[in-house]
Formats: C-alpha cells, structure tokens, sequence
C-alpha cells in the first residue's frame, strides 16, 4: 500500500509539471548605463548570480525584470537618482552592486515550501510520519486562511498543485528551492551595496535587502497588476533604506 502511495503521488507530480523549471528565452534586459545625477556619476551594476539570470515558468515562477511596467531595471535607476539628488553633500560617484534582483510568482497559499524529502523513504513507518505531517500542515493552512487566522499573507491565487508537493520530488539543484523566503502570491526582492564615493575621498557603503509583496486587489488569477505593484514596493523599500542610509529622512 505504502509503495501505490508512492507511485501515485509520482504520477500526480509528473501530472502537474514536476519536471523541472521550464524555461523561456527573455528579451534583451535594458539595465541602464551611467547617469549624471547633481555632477554624480550613478551606475546599476548588475552581479546577480547565473540562475537568477534565467527566467522559468511553472507552479513557481522567476520572471524576467522587464515583466513589471515600468521595468524593474528602470525603477531602481529612478529610485537612486531621487535619492542622490536629495543628498545635500552629493558624492561624485554612484554604484549600485545588485547581487539579486527577483521577480516571483509562486501559486502556493502557504509561507514557505515544506521540503518533505527528494524521494520516497525506505523505513514505511518514516513514510507514514511524513505524509501525515504534510497533511496535517495542510489543513492547518487552510484553516487559517478560512478562520482568518493567517499570517496576513494568505488569500492569493491558489490556481496551481501546491509548492510542497512540487518540492517533494524536485532534485537538489532545482532553482526553485532558491525562492523558499518568496511568500505565495507574486513578489519581488533586491539585495544590493551601495558604494559612495566623495570628492574628498571618502566613502560609504549601504547595504539594502528587500523582499516585498505585491496585492492582487482584483482577486483572480490574473497577477500582472500584483506583479507591478511587488516590483514598485520593492523599490520603494531600496529608496526608504538608502536614504535612511546616507542620513535623509526616509519618508520624504
């Protein structure tokens, strides 16, 4: 009985894509080139690693910056110089070191994946503790999200097998498991350094970490708006965080 289960939660995954991610070939990402901002040379840098690099479809998704309107790329380029030239002692050069930048959307009504294992277990009693454990995890999200007991994040789109399953039989080195802080839903993160460099020679640096959910206010499956709005929030936060710390007041 133990092996069916095994084999039926097997073909279930093949059934709902569990096959890996599927990738798309992006358009060309126009990340902009140095500005002059205030006699400020402001730079985007982009050194985020490979894989973030290569978009995907699926029960998650990795989409391409472009996907948000306006560009994510071109955001974070009008954040920094908002910022920069608010700057009362401006630097005379900019660089923003992004080491991630990810646009996400995951179907899954829950935080966090639950990675259960890669495979079935040889010990059946260990089989038998972690499906009742899923389940159980299950229900309790559920409940939450009927009772309104949730976290707050729950009550997006659930048009898609549930993340958990999916991680289940995914490999080791499957990107998707990169993305586990993402909530469900659609959202957006950036990690970045800012480096300053002032005419006297000195210098400062801003480290700035951001990960921002976008509200489907239509409440359907259609996420594009959600999209757009975690893009904006992202780099809404990015600019909050800069200013704070080059000492501006984060609110204005």
């Amino acid at each position: 009985m133990t092996r069916a289960m095994w084999a039926g939660l097997a073909v279930c995954a093949v059934g709902v894509g569990c096959t890996g991610p599927q990738y798309y070939t992006p358009p060309a990402e126009p990340i902009p080139g140095p500005a002059n901002v205030g006699g400020a040379t402001v730079q985007i840098i982009d050194q985020r690693p490979e894989w973030e690099k290569k978009p995907f479809l699926g029960v998650v998704c990795l989409y391409h910056l472009g996907k948000a309107h306006p560009d994510a790329w071109a955001q974070l380029a009008q954040e920094t110089a908002a910022v920069v030239n608010a700057m009362p002692q401006k630097p005379v050069r900019v660089d923003v070191v992004v080491s991630s930048f990810r646009l996400v959307r995951s179907t899954d009504s829950v935080k966090k994946f639950h990675d259960y294992g890669s495979g079935p277990n040889p010990n059946p009693n260990a089989q038998t503790t972690t499906m009742s454990q899923a389940n159980a995890d299950e229900r309790k999200e559920r409940l939450s999200a009927v009772n309104g007991t949730g976290s707050g994040e729950q009550g997006q789109s659930t048009d898609g097998p549930p993340n958990k399953l999916e991680m289940m039989f995914a490999s080791k080195d499957d990107p998707r498991r990169l993305l586990k802080d993402h909530p469900g839903g659609a959202s957006c993160a950036i990690q970045a350094q800012i480096r300053l460099v002032f005419a006297n020679g000195q210098e400062q640096r801003v480290d700035v970490k951001t990960l921002n959910r976008g509200e489907n206010t239509t409440h359907s499956g259609y996420m594009g708006e959600a999209m757009d709005s975690a893009a904006r929030a992202a780099v809404f936060q990015f600019g909050r965080q800069f200013r704070n710390g080059v000492g501006l007041n984060p609110d204005q």
